[in-house]
């Protein structure tokens, strides 16, 4: 009877070590595999998408001084969010205003020129519309203007703002 007894006791001992040891494992860092383990609600990726990217627009409205130096040279009748419509960046489109202001080209044919299907660069759209213009020196001239605004009204100045084809 002592050896059954011992036996059974024996045999208790090693299925409770056995059943123990993975979860004593886990707590020392072990590498026995363990049962996944599955997130809290609260820690789910979130299947919302990301917000929409600001419009030219937008971002100029963000900045009432920005605002406030580029309304004087809108075409009449027209609002910033109709102008600025369809440009690629705010560079482009204030360069794009003081072209227009600058050489009395109408803004409704050089943003055509520029936003259109050419998509053609404010040189090029210069050079389209007044032949007689020097192209370069006018589409610089407006670029720093336009980068004059930005940085008067606070803003950063992208140096990539130009779109030279």
């Amino acid at each position: 009877m002592p050896r059954t007894f011992i036996t059974v006791l024996s045999s208790l001992t090693m299925v409770a070590s056995l059943s123990l040891s993975p979860a004593y494992a886990q707590s020392r860092g072990s590498h026995v595999a363990a049962a996944p383990q599955t997130r809290p609600a609260s820690h789910t990726p979130s299947t919302t998408a990301k917000p929409a990217p600001m419009t030219v627009a937008q971002r100029i409205d963000a900045h009432p001084q920005l605002v406030t130096r580029l309304t004087p040279l809108l075409p009449a009748g027209m609002t910033l969010d109709q102008a600025a419509q369809g440009f690629k960046n705010e560079g482009q489109f204030i360069a794009a205003l003081h072209v227009s202001h600058n050489l009395n080209i109408p803004f409704d044919k050089l943003k055509a020129e520029m936003t259109g299907t050419d998509h053609d660069s404010l040189g090029k759209a210069i050079h389209d519309l007044q032949p007689t213009a020097n192209a370069k020196a006018e589409a610089r001239k407006a670029e720093a203007e336009a980068k004059a605004d930005q940085k008067a009204a606070g803003k950063k100045v992208d140096t990539d703002d130009r779109d030279d084809k």
